[in-house]
Parts: C-alpha cells; sequence; structure tokens
C-alpha cells in the first residue's frame, strides 16, 4: 500500500485543483479567468490534504486486517478482540433486548450431586429426591425455547453409556427437568433386566436452551 501513495497524491492534487477552479470560476469574470494560476502554496495545501487521505486509507487497512482473508493465510482465524473494541467489549448489556434473549444458555452438571460444574445463562441445579431427576433453572422463561441435553462429563473423563431426556417443568417456565438413567449392566443387553434402563444419580449431563 505505501508504495502506492503517489496515487492518492495525484489524485488530491488533481481534486484540489478542480475545487479552485471551480469556486474562482464562479466569482470571476471570464477575463479574470484567463489570467487565473495556482500557487505553489496552493500545491502544498492540496499535498497535505492528499497524503492525510492516504494515512487514513493506511490505518483503515490496518484496522480491518482481522477480518481481511488474506492470500497466503485462507484458513487464518478472522475477528477483532475484546481489547479491540471500542470501551472494551461487547457485553450482554451493550446487546439489544432481542439479541440478549436469543443467546445460546447451557448448564454442565455433576453426577450425584446435581451442581453445576459451570454454566451460561443457567443460574441453579438440583437433585430432586426421585432417583434420577434434576432440575436446572435459567434466567429466562423457556416457554419458546428448544431444550437439548446429551450424557457427558464436566471435564476429559470418557463419559459411561447411559440415557438422558429433559424437558420444561410445568411449574415453572424457567425450569428444566432432566432425567438420567442406565443400563443394569451399563450397556450390556444381555443382562438379567433385559437390557431396561433404570434411573440413576451416577451420570453427569450437560443441557442447552436454544431460543
Amino acid at each position: 500500500m505505501s508504495g502506492r501513495w503517489w496515487i492518492g497524491v495525484t489524485a488530491g492534487v488533481a481534486l484540489g485543483l478542480g475545487t479552485v477552479v471551480a469556486v474562482d470560476g464562479a466569482t470571476q469574470d471570464a477575463a479574470a479567468q484567463a489570467t487565473f494560476r495556482v500557487t505553489p502554496e496552493q500545491l502544498r495545501t492540496n499535498q497535505r490534504i492528499s497524503q492525510a487521505a492516504v494515512r487514513r486509507s493506511n490505518e483503515s487497512l490496518q484496522l480491518l486486517a482481522p477480518i481481511r482473508r488474506l492470500p497466503n493465510q485462507p484458513n487464518q482465524a478472522l475477528g477483532w478482540r475484546t481489547q479491540d473494541i471500542r470501551d472494551g467489549a461487547v457485553t450482554g448489556a451493550k446487546l439489544s433486548e432481542s439479541v440478549r434473549e436469543g443467546q445460546p444458555r447451557w448448564a454442565v452438571v455433576a453426577a450425584g450431586t446435581g451442581a453445576l460444574t459451570r454454566a451460561k445463562g443457567a443460574t441453579a441445579s438440583a437433585k430432586l429426591a426421585t432417583v434420577g431427576l434434576y432440575t436446572v433453572t435459567f434466567d429466562r422463561d423457556l416457554s419458546a425455547c428448544a431444550i437439548q441435553a446429551t450424557i457427558a462429563d464436566g471435564g476429559t473423563a470418557v463419559t459411561p453409556v447411559g440415557q438422558v431426556s429433559a424437558w420444561r417443568s410445568p411449574s415453572a417456565a424457567n425450569t428444566v427437568t432432566v432425567r438420567t438413567a442406565q443400563d443394569k449392566a451399563d450397556g450390556d443387553a444381555t443382562d438379567a433386566d433385559g437390557g431396561e434402563p433404570q434411573d440413576t444419580n451416577a451420570l453427569p449431563f450437560h443441557v442447552t436452551v436454544l431460543c
């Protein structure tokens, strides 16, 4: 880009000359226009204007660099960092209500205790008195949302085989009820119970709400 600075300078000079001629042409008679001359100071002013335009163009290209796909880096991760955005970040409070309310919510719940391992938009979780049942409470009404649940550990451990189902609580519009079950012999269909799953508190799970 820096090798083409003369293009901006030339364009600025041409633009400045055109402006000067147009203004003077509108205020002077034909005889005066015939003797019109561009002064060195006018050329220097036009040069400074064009140089400033080139600087601003280069600054703009630098700001756009994170989202411009480069030929030698076609797979580079594109986007601005939080610290690159004015006022520090794009936080939930700065989003419109419709965008904020449409953000996915999720929770990772530990086996046994039913405690939240981590979450976004989930405010609480609890193990119920009935074996295999849990509740997860979110920060909004879930009436118009889709609910997904998966048997999964909150870390890197291998997750046991199991079953999970989830539905919105009939008594609280912001709460999801989750049920976990597992075959008596960890998936062995030849077990004496015929492979029928049994409700259990031994399985961790993830639950996601999409609105």
